[in-house]
């Protein structure tokens, strides 16, 4: 990968990353010092959404395409619940992102936000064993 191509991804990962602190779906640890963590973790809102689906989808937590699924829905159920997306929107845009996903401008952001999400939901789950 030439060194455009590795800046260009690193600039759409930051710019995702910002964009999930922005929405308050990630936010970084407060480790009670007056330096800020340089770690992300899940927001408590997302925490509990992420908890309740996995209990109902019996996600296997070491399957990465399991998690990877659980982020996506997490993610629409986020933006339903706290962001107050319309749930028929919600519903919509979800349904049209899994029949066109190749054709929408915004599957490229939604895929960067769920990796984003798997790689923090995935250290936090290292980092508590």
């Amino acid at each position: 990968m030439s060194s455009e191509a590795t800046n260009n991804n690193v600039q759409k990962m930051a710019s995702a990353i910002d964009d999930l602190l922005y929405m308050g779906a990630i936010k970084f640890r407060d480790i009670g010092s007056e330096k800020p963590s340089e770690t992300a973790i899940l927001s408590t809102q997302l925490s509990i959404i992420v908890s309740k689906l996995m209990a109902d989808m019996n996600i296997k937590e070491h399957n990465k395409d399991e998690v990877l699924k659980l982020m996506y829905y997490a993610l629409l159920i986020y933006l339903n619940e706290y962001l107050k997306l319309p749930k028929p929107l919600t519903m919509a845009f979800g349904n049209d992102l899994e029949k066109y996903r190749e054709g929408m401008l915004c599957s490229e952001l939604i895929s960067s936000y769920v990796n984003i999400l798997q790689n923090i939901f995935s250290s936090q789950r290292n980092q508590s064993n």
